[in-house]
């Protein structure tokens, strides 16, 4: 690598560097608030990390392209303005070479985009939907917190004035709430229970509530009025569903468990439009071939929705080279400004063809490379006026 081919890369990468640090942290805030809730709730410190880790990968996906963008028109802004780029042609150094490394550094950034989109981002998506969903059935239990209404348990609330953390004779720990106020839903119909105090603890899936002094509104479905009780023992089943795991969904697939699932949804959809004959009464297939096509558009949508996110990389150093040359914005400001305008319209085009993603006859999955369409042209046209 020459002298001039080092001096390009290093500026290229010290300005990329830079601004994904900044992006990074900018991007990072929406998760920190999330990591807040966590830690105010009681979590350890293991899951607050695996939980930050886990999202990383999603900002990465934002931040690398986006800082890519961003250094390219910030450094060959520069240079084009200190004429740096006009004595690299007059010493016979074409455009394409200029690019040539910041080229590459697009393909390699490409490439861990692939990664990121296909196999990093399902992962980490999946660790957080499924802390989130630990801290969320466990917070209702362990960390009552008196003055406010805990509805973290499924399809039950819970208010107490203070409480007071106990453990019995068998060392098994129990909470007093004190002038309980609990909503349950779970039957199909509110029922309100209040009580002066009230011992619970959670035995497996369930909540065992022991009220003293309670009155119940109403009793059971279909009973009018209030029943009351100088002790009764409440039991709410299957509330907090310890062994519910979160199920994984499209967004949570790796490159491999997609690409299977789209071959798999298409042999359904070929099948709902030539369906054999009907065996026992029973229909071959469980989906209608209306469904079968909106399952199918989506998965294939996906795939390559993810592959276009992975491309920006490439698109974006492809367009902001020449782009910056073009420009000849000396300011940072202005060039970040720009870098991030475009950006954002590549990536809220990509978002909104999400919204066709279960609509076949919009052809989704075409739609959504339009944006790198558009970046090859835009390439094609400003790449020449530059030589």
């Amino acid at each position: 690598m020459g002298t001039l081919q080092r001096y390009i890369l290093r500026s290229f990468l010290v300005a990329a560097g830079l601004t994904g640090l900044v992006l990074t942290f900018v991007l990072s805030v929406g998760f920190l608030f999330q990591v807040f809730q966590f830690v105010m709730r009681g979590a350890s410190a293991g899951l607050v990390l695996q939980y930050l880790a886990a999202s990383l990968p999603e900002v990465l996906g934002f931040t690398i392209p986006l800082a890519l963008m961003v250094a390219s028109l910030l450094v060959f802004g520069r240079m084009s303005t200190d004429s740096e780029v006009a004595a690299m042609k007059a010493c016979g150094v074409s455009f394409l070479s200029i690019m040539r490394c910041p080229l590459i550094v697009g393909i390699l950034c490409s490439a861990l985009g692939f990664y990121l989109q296909n196999y990093a981002m399902p992962r980490g998506h999946y660790v957080r939907r499924t802390i989130a969903n630990r801290l969320a059935l466990d917070a209702g239990v362990q960390l009552m917190e008196p003055g406010r209404f805990i509805d973290e348990i499924d399809n039950l609330a819970v208010f107490c004035d203070r409480k007071t953390d106990m453990t019995d004779d068998n060392g098994k720990g129990y909470t007093i709430l004190y002038n309980l106020l609990a909503i349950d839903r779970r039957d199909g119909f509110l029922r309100e229970i209040q009580a002066d105090s009230a011992h619970m603890r959670a035995e497996g899936s369930d909540i065992l509530f022991t009220l003293f002094d309670a009155a119940i509104t109403p009793p059971d479905k279909g009973i009018v009025g209030t029943a009351k009780f100088s002790e009764f023992t409440y039991r709410c089943e299957d509330v907090v569903s310890r062994t519910k795991k979160y199920l994984k969904k499209p967004k949570d697939y790796d490159f491999d468990e997609l690409l299977a699932a789209e071959q798999k949804a298409k042999k359904q959809l070929d099948l709902a439009k030539n369906p054999p004959p009907m065996t026992d009464g029973q229909p071959a297939t469980p989906l209608s071939e209306k469904a079968a096509a909106k399952w199918h558009s989506k998965l294939k949508f996906l795939l390559n929705y993810r592959l276009v996110w992975a491309l920006s990389s490439f698109c974006f150093v492809l367009v902001g080279v020449p782009m910056g040359c073009q420009a000849q914005r000396k300011e940072s400001s202005k060039g970040m400004v720009m870098g991030l305008s475009i950006g954002i319209a590549f990536f809220l085009f990509i978002l909104l063809s999400e919204a066709l993603a279960s609509k076949p006859a919009a052809l989704p999955w075409l739609l959504v490379w339009l944006p790198v369409v558009i970046c090859f042209c835009t390439a094609c046209v400003l790449i020449p006026k530059n030589q």
